[in-house]
């Protein structure tokens, strides 16, 4: 890593606490060294953000899978070009549908969303704390069910981003 990334992190460190400071090093590191796009920077904070949450609650981080992903991806991409919000699409093909058409075989799925309107920079900031004050969104970031996750990001009209996050696993031990 460079001098100057590296300063940046430290720096970003000293003034943020947990998640934040995670999402936002994510954030550095994928702009300077893998040059993500910002939708994917966000994508990446979102990941960071939740599975800050779960280590926090002592359940176990879920790892990023490509194709959850694209599913969260086309959520938000659907919403955000058809200005909805919702679990339920204009076309009744949910996330639980777009993981079947992949062939993804579920135990358990679930998904959450948000938007806002704050800047690039805070936006996944803003709706992982969204998730966090928010018993049912918690709730589902929390379940020992998930083992995997996919997260999605788009901007839409009157600046609103909206942010999708796909679960799904079957963890070994965890109660039904």
């Amino acid at each position: 890593m460079n001098r100057r990334l590296t300063a940046v992190t430290r720096a970003a460190s000293r003034r943020l606490s947990g998640w934040k400071c995670a999402a936002v090093f994510c954030g550095v590191l994928a702009l300077g060294m893998l040059g993500c796009t910002p939708q994917e920077v966000m994508e990446l904070q979102l990941a960071g953000g939740i599975n800050h949450l779960r280590t926090e609650q002592q359940v176990q981080p879920l790892s990023v899978d490509p194709v959850l992903s694209s599913v969260a991806r086309m959520r938000a991409e659907d919403m955000a070009a058809k200005g909805y919000f919702g679990h339920q699409p204009p076309d009744g093909c949910d996330h639980r549908c777009l993981l079947q058409r992949k062939g993804i075989q579920m135990a358990w799925a679930g998904e959450i969303i948000a938007w806002n309107t704050y800047a690039p920079a805070q936006t996944a900031a803003a709706s992982v704390n969204l998730w966090e004050n928010s018993p049912s969104h918690y709730a589902t970031i929390t379940t020992c069910h998930f083992t995997r996750m996919g997260t999605g990001a788009a901007s839409g009209a009157g600046g609103r981003t909206y942010h999708v996050a796909v679960f799904e696993g079957d963890a070994p031990g965890c109660p039904p």
